[in-house]
């Protein structure tokens, strides 16, 4: 009886080491914008990406006229992207996602004159989607409708002019961890600004001055990222190729710091993401010695150091960190490929793996 009780409890205990180690599947979908002018690219493109050993497989296209940028729906139902013109054919799109396919629902202009002039950037807020209109200097609301189809243009945020002479160019929003506001980081203008979410209502109805950089230094702010526990935000700069750290409180952008994100002098930094577990932080750099750094993060107090320095093929505009931290896919757009680098988790190291996704254009990726 005691032998019978042992084996009850032993393959009890296994059974429970079994389930406890049990991997989630590693099998992602990946979202691909392109630019399409002058190259075979299709549009956007569907992929499917294994994050366990980087096997990836084309699973759809649609066809859309430079949907530079995209995101996917909360529910991983939908999609928008941007077509990013300045010539009046500027829009926004949305798609239908499923497993295996994507296709156009419908399509909306987003201005009938400039102001909705080149959108690179979009983000959905409270049933809303904002474009981030660069040539347009402006930002721009469409409803989302309950079948993912986008309203026609609702609103649209120009920002008030300084002294500087300077055009605004509105580059990237992104959303608070708290849910409460959206911001939104002006190039042109060197300015971030500040939205109050209030229930449903359009997110850029109300509008104010977040944080300002000096005019004379003029850094270009371009995208930002917040910290896992939402106490700070990473700010890289285009024009300056720096590195802003903000503290955060209730809407409020302190400052920490401002340091030299590269040595490259390309006056053309990208795009800034943190690793799943917050401990490095990675920006992209073009036009001058393309690629990407690395900085090794202080969580207590938010500060930074350089970690490393990663060269990528040309132009890396953007890239995405696979979810279980063990790949880094660049988007190197004047290389028509998206290469693939192992990441390892004690250093932040990048290391090439010698895989490549051939493709025209790449600008965006998404993981979901």
């Amino acid at each position: 009886m005691k032998r019978v009780l042992r084996i009850t409890v032993l393959l009890a205990t296994v059974h429970i080491v079994a389930s406890c180690c049990a991997k989630q599947d590693p099998s992602l979908k990946m979202l691909v914008g392109t630019y399409t002018e002058g190259n075979d690219s299709k549009g956007v493109y569907l992929f499917d990406f294994n994050e366990d050993d980087a096997a990836f497989s084309l699973l759809d296209t649609a066809k859309a006229g430079n949907p530079s940028f995209i995101i996917p729906s909360s529910d991983r139902q939908y999609a928008w992207s941007v077509g990013e013109y300045d010539d009046g054919r500027q829009a926004v799109f949305s798609y239908h996602l499923t497993d295996s396919t994507i296709d156009v629902l419908n399509r909306q202009h987003t201005d009938g004159d400039a102001s909705g002039a080149s959108p690179c950037n979009v983000i959905a807020v409270n049933g809303h989607l904002v474009t981030s209109n660069y040539s347009g200097g402006t930002l721009s609301s469409f409803p989302i409708e309950e079948d993912g189809t986008l309203g026609a243009l609702e609103m649209q945020y120009v920002p008030e002019k300084d002294d500087s002479l300077q055009a605004a160019h509105l580059h990237c929003a992104f959303l608070s961890p708290d849910g409460k506001y959206l911001f939104a980081n002006d190039l042109g203008l060197d300015a971030v600004y500040r939205f109050p979410l209030e229930g449903n209502g359009i997110p850029i109805e109300k509008g104010s001055v977040a944080y300002k950089f000096d005019a004379e230094l003029h850094p270009g702010p371009r995208h930002a990222v917040f910290s896992q526990d939402g106490r700070f935000v990473y700010l890289i700069h285009e024009l300056g190729d720096l590195l802003t750290v903000f503290s955060y409180d209730d809407g409020c952008l302190g400052h920490v710091s401002t340091t030299l994100a590269y040595n490259g002098k390309g006056l053309g930094s990208a795009d800034i993401h943190l690793s799943p577990d917050g401990r490095f932080l990675y920006a992209s750099h073009r036009l001058k010695e393309d690629g990407i750094s690395i900085f090794a993060v202080k969580r207590k107090d938010g500060s930074v150091s350089p970690a490393g320095y990663c060269p990528t093929g040309r132009h890396p505009r953007n890239f995405a960190i696979t979810p279980n931290g063990k790949y880094l896919l660049c988007a190197c757009r004047d290389d028509n490929s998206i290469e693939i680098y192992s990441i390892d988790r004690k250093t932040g190291a990048l290391s090439f793996t010698g895989k490549i996704i051939g493709i025209p254009a790449p600008v965006c990726i998404q993981l979901y």
